[in-house]
């Protein structure tokens, strides 16, 4: 059973080129390239190795080092994420971000979880809240298409359900990221049991 503004669905949609004609960028998601973990700076490689093993949630950004890997925050809890989360939300809104709440059905206003990368295969899309995947769906998810940063803040993928205590965690802040397909990298290729969006 899902909440009211929380709404999932399922389509079939080819395999083939379908980000190329709508002419959506593309990024697979594999090496992370820590600058901070829990709003603190990431400033040597020894300090990098400790705190990679600490790092249970990482939050993408669109952008990446010279030795291709995706720059990232990281945070050591659930706790600290959604600490940071909510001052990034007042950040963004002070510069005139507003969420529109009332948009219904898939489109903007959904993140879109595929079953192939490249936006492949069938899809669930998602508007709000957290979710435990149905059987159907756990450990299936191989890309992401997220909502409008209009509709919402940010797409968390969870390792596991909360029953199982979340695990590991990936986010994607839909101003960095609507628009753009991500696929995941072969540690978070169909591993996803949970999604949540705020």
């Amino acid at each position: 059973m899902f909440a009211f503004v929380a709404m999932i669905g399922l389509a079939a949609v080819s395999t083939g080129s379908v980000f190329a004609a709508s002419g959506e960028k593309v990024y697979t998601i594999e090496s992370f390239h820590y600058l901070t973990v829990d709003g603190k700076v990431v400033d040597s490689q020894s300090k990098l190795n400790k705190t990679d093993k600490e790092t249970k949630i990482t939050m993408v950004l669109p952008q990446q080092n010279k030795n291709g890997e995706w720059l990232a925050y990281g945070f050591t809890s659930r706790e600290s994420m959604q600490a940071f989360m909510k001052k990034d939300k007042q950040r963004l809104q002070s510069k005139g971000l507003q969420y529109n709440a009332d948009i219904m059905a898939s489109g903007p206003c959904c993140t879109d979880f595929y079953e192939y990368k490249n936006k492949g295969g069938q899809y669930v899309y998602w508007r709000d809240g957290f979710t435990n995947l149905p059987s159907s769906w756990n450990d299936r998810i191989s890309s992401v298409s997220t909502a409008s940063p209009y509709s919402s803040y940010a797409t968390t993928l969870w390792e596991h359900t909360s029953h199982q205590g979340y695990g590991k965690g990936v986010f994607f802040r839909h101003s960095d990221w609507y628009g753009i397909t991500a696929n995941l990298a072969s540690d978070w290729n169909n591993e996803t049991s949970a999604i949540e969006i705020n």
